[in-house]
């Protein structure tokens, strides 16, 4: 029988292992790959980087949630060799297969900014985040020793979707903080090389985000080109001005690619992304298929990809089980079609802003909240399950 192998079980891997355990036929064996035992919710990152949630509440036993005919190993992808059906590992024995959902997740990008990996802390998963909130409490808790004014400050790199929502959270941190530390104020300050913030949004709601930020004493420099990152100092670009802003705490959210296991296989890619067909594979390797941060589609009559988001992922996992299991049982191939539901950004945890694509609604402050905590519950049932979704929900 067939041999299906899932790398990664992120929100793509995950929905994919579980829709191909009922899709495909009798006796085919299908193995979820992940170095991590736990799957974390990635889109929640950001408040635990700023103190306001807990690790293992957005996180989960892999094992806990897969149906008894799919098989977890623990296991670190290190080449992919496409031409041989083969999955090299840096801890554990080649792997052969009949069918591959490459899911591997993304990493941080700083684009080679000079100091950017030596002085700026990255957010990319469980460790990354608890360190952010671990050194903004060391700086800030080091300043009455000090008394440098740096420790006090905080500096986001970086206004897209993920910078924006660590903004939120830090308005109800720094307070917390101020008075644990009995410390005066404490300043955040964020550098988007973007002249208009959250793209993705209607206009009034992103002024409302920007306007909800500024009256919360963020201050967010909009059109400044991050030149270097020095210890303590981010060098910026203001027109034609070199500028510097001061802060012990560096947080670096400016962008993010594929896995570099992409690249190291020699697969041809941007920025770690792999340009698919419609169908989610390959045209040189159609049992190949990548979704998620790994996989670059373009929408008919669009010239840009898809955006990577979890709820983007999470489809495509289904469209690539759906598509192997039709192979499988000698059916056409489906191509994939996205139909996103909105998009929903946090700002802490009382306000938001949200968009509701197919009905044009619009919704900002605590019911946009709402719809962001309804939304991460909802991500939650279509990788887990409802068990899960009610044990982990934030709701």
């Amino acid at each position: 029988m067939a041999h299906i192998l899932v790398l990664g079980a992120g929100y793509g891997g995950l929905r994919a292992a579980r829709d191909l355990a009922k899709s495909t036929p009798a006796g085919t064996q299908i193995d979820l790959i992940d170095k991590n035992e736990k799957h974390v919710e990635k889109t929640a990152l950001h408040t635990i980087a700023a103190g306001t949630n807990r690790a293992d509440a957005v996180s989960f036993d892999v094992r806990s949630v897969l149906p008894s005919n799919v098989n977890f190993i623990k296991a670190t992808v290190s080449k992919l060799d496409l031409d041989n059906k083969t999955v090299e590992f840096s801890d554990h024995e080649d792997i052969t297969y009949d069918y591959i959902v490459v899911s591997l997740g993304f990493r941080s990008e700083d684009f080679g900014l000079e100091g950017a990996s030596e002085n700026a802390l990255i957010l990319q998963d469980l460790e990354t985040a608890q360190n952010i909130y671990k050194t903004i409490n060391q700086n800030i808790a080091n300043y009455k020793k000090s008394n440098d004014p740096a420790d006090l400050n905080i500096i986001v790199c970086g206004a897209g979707f993920t910078g924006v929502e660590i903004l939120g959270e830090l308005v109800d941190t720094v307070k917390i903080l101020k008075a644990k530390y009995e410390v005066p104020e404490i300043k955040v300050t964020c550098l988007e090389m973007a002249t208009r913030i959250l793209p993705m949004f209607d206009e009034n709601l992103a002024t409302y985000a920007v306007d909800y930020l500024d009256k919360n004493g963020i201050k967010l420099l909009t059109g400044a080109k991050i030149k270097k990152i020095e210890p303590k100092s981010v060098v910026y670009m203001d027109g034609d001005t070199e500028k510097s802003v001061e802060g012990s705490t560096i947080i670096w959210t400016v962008g993010v690619s594929g896995s570099d296991v992409i690249k190291d296989s020699g697969i041809d890619a941007r920025r770690n992304r792999v340009m698919t067909t419609e169908f989610l594979n390959l045209e040189a390797h159609p049992e190949a298929y990548f979704i998620g941060d790994d996989s670059a589609i373009i929408p008919k009559g669009q010239e840009r990809p898809y955006p990577t988001t979890g709820q983007l992922a999470t489809a495509e996992g289904s469209g690539a089980a759906f598509n192997i299991a039709a192979a499988l049982n000698g059916k056409d191939l489906k191509p994939f079609i996205y139909h996103s539901m909105g998009t929903v950004a946090s700002l802490g945890q009382n306000h938001g802003i949200a968009e509701i694509t197919d009905k044009n609604l619009k919704f900002k402050g605590p019911f946009a909240s709402l719809l962001k905590h309804l939304s991460a519950d909802r991500g939650i049932m279509e990788i887990a399950g409802i068990k899960t979704a009610i044990k982990k929900g934030t709701i």
